[in-house]
């Protein structure tokens, strides 16, 4: 249980405080900015995994990149089912629990949720 709060926290650390606002802003409308956002949350929830002492492969950095730059796009861009959710509610709470559940997937794959 103590790796998942360590990863939420790592995720929270990504997505919040190191994303900042140009990011936040600008990820929807530029790839450059949409993938160094997805990079750096990619590389802050590895560098924890790694930390807390489970193996870090090619297959993990690939998931979690292209899911949480396809997730963010979608979401900065209003496409798919964020179209008709608001931002700040209905979408927020999708696109955090899309993340959450990659952690709480790799946490499974890795076999170090508990």
């Amino acid at each position: 249980m103590m790796n998942l709060l360590i990863l939420v926290f790592a995720h929270l650390l990504a997505d919040y405080p190191l994303q900042g606002e140009f990011l936040a802003t600008m990820k929807g409308k530029n790839m450059i900015v949409l993938f160094s956002h997805a990079g750096i949350w990619t590389g802050t929830i590895l560098t924890a995994v790694h930390l807390i002492g489970l193996e870090v492969t090619m297959f993990d950095v690939f998931s979690l990149f292209v899911v949480h730059a396809i997730a963010d796009y979608l979401k900065a861009a209003n496409k798919l089912w964020y179209k008709d959710m608001d931002a700040l509610k209905e979408g927020l709470l999708m696109d955090q629990l899309i993340h959450l559940m990659q952690i709480v997937v790799l946490l499974t794959y890795k076999g170090g949720m508990f």
